[in-house]
């Protein structure tokens, strides 16, 4: 891999010295198209590909509809921008006139493999099948060729959601984190991992997750998008604040999204393990630490197994004014 990497790095700076060289040539001759062809070549290289389709599109315009060598340029930059479909369409079209073109044919080949592996890993994913979707998502992933990191950043963002269904928070953060190096515009994945951040909780996490949501909000393209995201942050800071206090799902040892079974499991094993009477032969010290988690893991399951209790401490009700319906964040 180290070697890719000088590889990687060696061809990105060729790349630089020719798409320098071309444009000078073009200052002098911009009609020629052999030389916006090269420059085609070198922005894809550097992994340009908008600037690098828009000149395609010149070249079309000028009569270069037919040269195979534009329609795969063109192919690569579709690929690049993370549209598949359309990138296998052109190389179907170079072949339709040249069956033996060996790059165009070898490229379809990969292309297709990879669609057909993210179709699988999408229908496991859509029929609930996350278990099975994740590594179909990492098999894909191992087929997509590097030059794609839109494609790949979806592919990544794909199978954490996959994982965020199976309360793999911590494998999300580290998709959505992947996804964001490859595209950091990526608005659902800065979504994306803030919620997670917030389900593990500890302070570092939350103030994490308030910063992903301040991008996602620099990010939001539509009113609601804002006003959603905006609610969101208030939350996060609520959390924020609570991480740094008492935590009754830290308390009984389970995740902020535990279902009523697992939270009544976890109270029942710890109310076991801490009741005082399983302590009558301890030291003084031993009885007292007891004594205090025996009552805080009786606190927490009374606020958790209460619905509306829930809700509240939630919401970001302190921990005194959860008996009062009109009590509002923070004490308000």
């Amino acid at each position: 891999k180290g070697g890719e990497g000088v590889s990687e790095t060696k061809r990105k700076r060729d790349a630089g010295q020719a798409l320098r060289q071309v444009e000078i040539v073009l200052g002098s001759c911009p009609a020629w198209n052999e030389a916006s062809l090269a420059k085609v070549e070198a922005l894809v290289h550097l992994g340009r590909f908008d600037e690098a389709y828009g000149l395609t599109t010149k070249l079309i315009r000028r009569g270069e509809g037919q040269n195979s060598d534009l329609i795969l340029l063109r192919a690569r930059c579709l690929f690049g921008q993370g549209n598949l479909d359309d990138a296998t369409r052109h190389l179907r079209q170079i072949l339709a006139g040249d069956p033996d073109h060996r790059a165009a044919m070898t490229l379809l080949k990969e292309l297709r493999a990879l669609g057909r592996k993210k179709e699988e890993a999408d229908a496991a994913y859509k029929s609930r099948r996350f278990e099975e979707s994740v590594p179909l998502y990492s098999e894909a992933l191992g087929m997509c060729p590097a030059e794609s990191s839109t494609y790949r950043a979806k592919l990544h963002f794909n199978r954490a959601s996959a994982n965020a269904n199976l309360r793999k928070h911590e494998e999300v953060v580290k998709d959505c984190t992947e996804a964001i190096k490859l595209d950091d515009e990526y608005f659902k994945a800065y979504v994306r991992r803030a919620a997670s951040n917030l389900l593990l909780g500890d302070p570092d996490q939350c103030q994490e997750a308030v910063r992903d949501y301040e991008k996602a909000l620099q990010l939001a393209k539509t009113e609601e998008q804002e006003a959603d995201i905006q609610r969101k942050i208030r939350a996060a800071q609520v959390q924020l604040k609570r991480s740094k206090q008492k935590d009754f799902y830290k308390i009984l040892g389970v995740s902020k999204d535990a279902n009523e079974a697992e939270i009544k499991k976890s109270y029942r094993k710890l109310a076991l393990k801490w009741h005082p009477d399983r302590h009558s032969n301890s030291t003084e010290e031993e009885k007292k630490v007891a004594e205090t988690t025996f009552r805080d893991v009786n606190l927490a399951y009374e606020v958790l197994s209460d619905p509306q209790k829930k809700r509240r401490y939630d919401a970001g009700v302190d921990e005194q004014d959860l008996d009062n319906p009109h009590a509002q964040p923070g004490g308000g």
